[in-house]
């Protein structure tokens, strides 16, 4: 059998880049990772918190599809309301009704089992907490400039999201069509990654430290999400 080579017209190309594109791998190098470890530790330095030199690059990403990232937002959003006092039959019919079910984790879905009345301390405070991890998607999907660690959500954070109280549907999360490229949000969970140290560090050495810790645990774990799609919600490799 012969096999004869034809060149792929240009427009293909295109066409099959674009198809991809969600699912692409990265092709950085372990030279360039050592960069951006290099200038995350000196901009970590000038800030004034410590750095571990010893501390490893990260491995290579996966980033996970708009739709993935879209699905994690809309849940997040929705879920959110809870810790709020929304009744959670309310917010389950919101998820259903926007067919976002299947991007519920076990632990949300058994949140949205339970009565109000019946949440544990645990489960309310973890749903606080979606507020950080939210910014820092919206930040992955663009839909805000900054992720500045020192620095809490925007004011304006809500306006940029489904109103569920006031009836919205999921059309402002729904019209996301892009995200940052693979080498920002890269550079971004490194960041996170040795900022999540720094407050461990702390911490274990009876230090109070300069950031706040919740904070960075949670807009790391995020984007450890998003980079990884293999990593369950529930169950984010958070080591540092």
């Amino acid at each position: 059998m012969v096999f004869v080579y034809r060149r792929v017209p240009d427009y293909l190309l295109i066409s099959l880049e674009c198809y991809l594109k969600p699912y692409r791998l990265s092709f950085m190098t372990d030279e360039q990772k050592q960069q951006i470890k290099l200038e995350n530790d000196q901009l970590i330095s000038q800030k004034g918190f410590r750095v571990n030199n010893w501390l490893p690059i990260l491995d290579t990403p996966k980033l996970r599809t708009v739709e993935e990232i879209k699905g994690r937002m809309s849940v997040m959003n929705a879920m959110i309301n809870i810790a709020f006092e929304a009744p959670t039959y309310i917010i389950d019919e919101w998820i259903k009704a926007q067919k976002l079910t299947v991007f519920l984790s076990d632990s949300e879905q058994q949140i949205l089992a339970k009565e109000n009345e019946d949440l544990t301390e645990e489960e309310t405070n973890s749903l606080m907490w979606y507020l950080e991890a939210l910014w820092a998607l919206m930040w992955f999907a663009q839909m805000v400039d900054k992720l500045e660690a020192e620095k809490h959500v925007g004011d304006n954070m809500a306006s940029l999201l489904p109103n569920l109280e006031d009836g919205d549907t999921n059309e402002k999360l729904d019209n996301i069509k892009e995200i940052r490229s693979e080498l920002e949000v890269y550079t971004m969970l490194d960041y996170y990654y040795r900022l999540h140290w720094y407050c461990v560090d702390e911490r274990l050495n009876g230090r109070e430290p300069k950031l706040n810790e919740g904070q960075i645990y949670e807009r790391r774990k995020a984007l450890e999400w998003a980079f990884n799609r293999a990593n369950d919600w529930d169950d984010v490799e958070m080591g540092t």
